[in-house]
């Protein structure tokens, strides 16, 4: 379970580099997969931190020098790997929440207000977002470490995401956890839920990957 938390920490690390190319095209793109808000119950409002990595980075480079520097270098190690570009979304409860996230990403493992954490990674092939997903570690995330949990896990087509998807469930004391990564085409998704219900965590999973056409 540690091994989950530091890796569920390890989100607000991860960033965007907004979709590359000419307006006009129908091709899906990370900002284009990311999950809206019409995917999330009522209630969730989306961050200020949520968009591509210049501006996140721009935004914590003095507030939260840490993540910071660990989020410069998991792009870039991320780039190496073949990620042309990705997004990142958070929503919360509150604007207080909100902000408090700007200052202070770590503090992810122990919120116990909901909170929704959404990555997507495109990389510059399907080879390439096949590799991430079954033998790298993006940005500490992987199908082997939620594996490494020590947490019953769902792989599969039993989680309603693809052949390479894989889904934790879990709750403790006052938190809840539904974590899921999955690859579909050139596309990688990590996709945090914190305390909300697990059946509308999954519809909010399903829909995010039916944008991937």
């Amino acid at each position: 379970m540690r091994v989950l938390l530091a890796a569920l920490a390890l989100l607000l690390t991860i960033v965007a580099c907004g979709p590359i190319g000419g307006s006009g095209t129908s091709a899906p793109t990370a900002a284009s997969v990311a999950v809206k808000s019409g995917d999330l119950p009522s209630g969730l409002h989306r961050c200020d931190l949520s968009g591509d990595i210049n501006s996140y980075l721009n935004k914590i480079k003095t507030k939260d020098p840490a993540t910071y520097k660990s989020a410069s270098d998991g792009w870039a190690a991320a780039q190496k790997d073949g990620a042309t570009g990705a997004e990142v979304e958070f929503y919360t409860d509150s604007a207080d929440h909100c902000k408090a996230l700007e200052s202070n990403g770590s503090q992810i493992g122990s919120a116990t207000y909901k909170l929704v954490v959404n990555f997507v990674f495109q990389f510059k092939d399907q080879a390439s977002a096949e590799k991430g997903y079954k033998s790298d570690s993006i940005f500490g995330f992987s199908a082997a470490s939620l594996k490494a949990s020590q947490v019953p896990v769902v792989e599969g087509k039993d989680t309603g995401l693809g052949a390479n998807s894989i889904v934790l469930t879990i709750a403790i004391s006052n938190q809840s956890f539904y974590v899921a990564v999955w690859q579909n085409k050139q596309f990688m998704v990590i996709l945090g839920v914190l305390n909300v219900d697990t059946a509308l965590a999954k519809k909010a999973a399903v829909a995010e990957n039916s944008r991937i056409r």
